[in-house]
């Protein structure tokens, strides 16, 4: 039947052709979209745990719901320093998040105020390279990074002093004076006109509640490992006091919108495919309607109905299969290359990644689901398509062909 298949395929050149490359250019066009869009968020993703959100967050039982200096987390230097010890962390960085109220002279405004480490912030974030005037914080400073908008907002430069004045822990009152060390160009105008940095030990001093954090960030090298590496450190931390989340908790929002852009692409590619199903379909139906009398004949020999309903199906697979190949062996390589050597964005779309710590490439995505995928959407199409023949051929009525 195979064999009788294959002779079948090629006595209409053309109308084979037409088929294998319907299915070749569904194939192609869908795998590459896919692969870029999904190239493009993984490294989106990968750019923002590794420099900005972390992959891992922990907290205090209470502060993602109500993110307050009273549900701050308390932590030693040695249980740090055990998170750090993890062979699969590649950065830990404390954070102290607050609201204060900033003043020189008879300005003011209210801003966010974020305690580090300056080494593994600046290892993590790359925070020294926004800088535009002035120094980057020491580990033991007592100074303040802020941004360039606050700077013109408040009229102050490098070497003026900053008041902050706002809420201490377990209510009590938090005031300090901060040296201007330096002056950041950040991306975000948010952030630029109302965002400060100072040291973790600055931070916890100024609300008055030492080895208090609002929050661990933590980086990995493999995002595979995430399960792993939040057993070994909840082996580690206090799970009564502390929770642990995963980045797919913590980043729900761009997910989300991640799905949502994605969902437009799947529906880009339902319709391709659907025109595709078509194509196919039209294709069977000439088939079927110029073999009638071949069928006819071949029955009235002697060949079971359902053995020609099995080379007919033999046929649209085999067909079916070559156009996939094909587009295989395209789109592989390309997609292997693109990975291997991402694309760059441009000059302008690279300096803003840059600002944001990000590198300006986007690689396609090497994810076998997505070609699994294409492969079980045309084979599915291929089997709905077989159900025309079928059904003539069970129902063929040999004196009236």
């Amino acid at each position: 039947m195979i064999k009788l298949a294959w002779r079948n395929i090629w006595r209409n050149r053309r109308r084979s052709i037409i088929t294998i490359a319907s299915v070749f250019f569904a194939i192609f066009f869908c795998v590459l979209l896919i692969c870029f869009q999904t190239g493009a968020y993984e490294k989106l993703i990968d750019n923002m745990l590794r420099t900005q959100a972390g992959h891992i967050q922990i907290h205090a039982k209470d502060y993602w719901d109500d993110k307050i200096i009273d549900n701050f987390m308390f932590m030693d230097t040695a249980t740090i320093s055990a998170l750090e010890n993890i062979y699969e962390i590649e950065n830990v960085s404390p954070r102290v998040e607050i609201f204060s109220m900033a003043s020189f002279g008879s300005v003011s405004k209210g801003i966010a105020v974020v305690g580090i480490c300056p080494k593994k912030e600046d290892s993590k974030s790359n925070l020294s390279s926004h800088i535009v005037k002035g120094e980057y914080l020491s580990e033991h400073d007592n100074g303040i990074l802020i941004g360039e908008g606050l700077a013109k907002y408040l009229k102050v430069t490098v070497g003026d002093t900053l008041a902050l004045i706002g809420q201490g822990y377990h209510g009590s009152s938090a005031t300090g004076l901060f040296p201007i060390r330096g002056i950041l160009k950040l991306v975000i105008n948010n952030m630029d006109n109302g965002m400060a940095y100072i040291t973790v030990s600055s931070a916890q001093q100024f609300i008055d509640m030492t080895d208090g954090y609002s929050g661990i960030l933590i980086s990995i090298k493999n995002n595979n490992r995430l399960d792993k590496v939040i057993h070994q450190i909840e082996a580690i931390i206090n799970t009564e006091l502390l929770d642990v989340y995963s980045w797919y908790f913590t980043m729900e929002r761009l997910l989300q919108t991640m799905k949502s852009d994605t969902a437009a692409t799947l529906l880009m590619s339902y319709i391709l495919y659907v025109i595709v199903g078509f194509g196919i379909l039209g294709t069977v139906i000439m088939m079927t309607n110029e073999r009638k009398r071949e069928f006819c004949v071949v029955i009235s020999l002697g060949m079971a109905r359902m053995k020609l309903v099995a080379t007919t199906a033999i046929e649209l697979l085999i067909m079916s299969l070559m156009g996939i190949v094909v587009a295989l062996a395209i789109t592989l390589p390309i997609a292997y290359w693109f990975n291997a050597n991402p694309i760059y964005l441009g000059s302008e779309m690279a300096e803003m990644y840059a600002q944001y710590g990000m590198e300006p490439f986007i690689p396609l995505s090497l994810d076998p689901s997505i070609f699994i995928n294409q492969i079980i959407i045309v084979l599915v199409i291929v089997v709905l398509t077989t159900i025309y023949p079928v059904n003539n051929i069970l129902k063929l009525k040999i004196t009236r062909s």
